[in-house]
């Protein structure tokens, strides 16, 4: 066993079992660790309940005060079947050198990458994008468009200073951003700041559970048009990311028309959108990756 490890289970000890949801602590044992880009995952078990304990050694939002966001994100999904429920978090680092997250294990395979299974993914986003986020303390594009093309401008900068930049990578991103500057002031009206969104649906971070599909890495969600969500489920680099399929034309059709249908949106006017917006999402997993 690691010293961090050690140093997990005296500090589960060391917790009130109520906050857990426990009457008691019972037995603690460190079953798996994972590591994520950002973070250290380690599946514990306190007493009969599963538990993520993630250590969170970066972050990617921008945030100083990441953790407590992510923890108050995940507490305003509570009950709606969309997240794991939330129990803690500690940004003291009084007892770690990192901020630390204490969620629900949620057990399940991660998600496969086939029609069958597009109908339940149109389903949660609907309601994950159908909740109303106004009066939270989230962050917010309050302009979408922009938003998007800010940021991947900015990555493109980032990446033309790295120790070896590839000439034609180069080259592509800026005749997309060109391409997507034309549009800005002409299209930008069109997305609303006025839903919660995930922003990181990569198939492992969808879990097929006994109780219905849910999302897991809450680390960056904003309050944003929800095309962004379906932009990024819908980009080839997001696809290929932890899977070798990728959905085709007709899946994709298919997928947003279904969201379409669950959301009371017009599907020609969902799809504009996507294709305006995907472009600068999948150019933004490009260059990050």
């Amino acid at each position: 066993m690691s010293a961090l490890e050690e140093k997990i289970i005296r500090y589960l000890e060391d917790l009130p079992p109520g906050l857990l949801g426990l009457q008691e602590t019972g037995s603690i044992e460190i079953l798996r660790m994972t590591p994520g880009s950002y973070n250290l995952n380690f599946h514990v078990k306190v007493g009969q309940k599963d538990i993520i304990f993630r250590v969170n050694i970066d972050q990617q939002s921008g945030l100083s005060n990441q953790i407590e966001h992510e923890f108050s994100v995940l507490k305003f999904l509570e009950g709606h079947r969309i997240a794991p429920q939330a129990f803690l978090y500690d940004d003291s680092r009084k007892c770690f050198d990192f901020d630390i997250l204490i969620e629900e294990y949620l057990e399940g395979p991660p998600l496969s990458l086939q029609k069958a299974s597009l109908p339940e993914v149109a389903e949660l986003l609907t309601r994950l994008h159908g909740l109303d986020p106004g009066g939270m303390p989230f962050v917010i594009w309050q302009d979408p468009l922009a938003g998007i093309y800010e940021m991947t401008h900015d990555d493109l900068t980032g990446y033309e200073t790295t120790l070896s930049p590839d000439k034609k990578t180069i080259s592509l991103a800026k005749k997309v951003l060109a391409k997507s500057e034309t549009l800005l002031n002409k299209q930008r009206h069109l997305f609303q700041a006025n839903s919660l969104i995930h922003t990181d649906l990569c198939c492992e971070n969808f879990v097929k559970t006994a109780s219905g599909l849910r999302l897991i890495d809450w680390e960056k969600p904003r309050v944003d048009d929800g095309t962004y969500d379906i932009c990024c489920f819908l980009s080839e680099p997001v696809e290929l990311y932890n899977s070798r399929e990728v959905l085709n034309s007709q899946d994709r059709q298919y997928f947003i028309e279904v969201y379409a249908g669950l959301s009371g949106k017009n599907p020609d006017h969902l799809m504009e959108k996507v294709q305006i917006r995907e472009p600068l999402i999948s150019l933004h997993w490009i260059l990050w990756a």
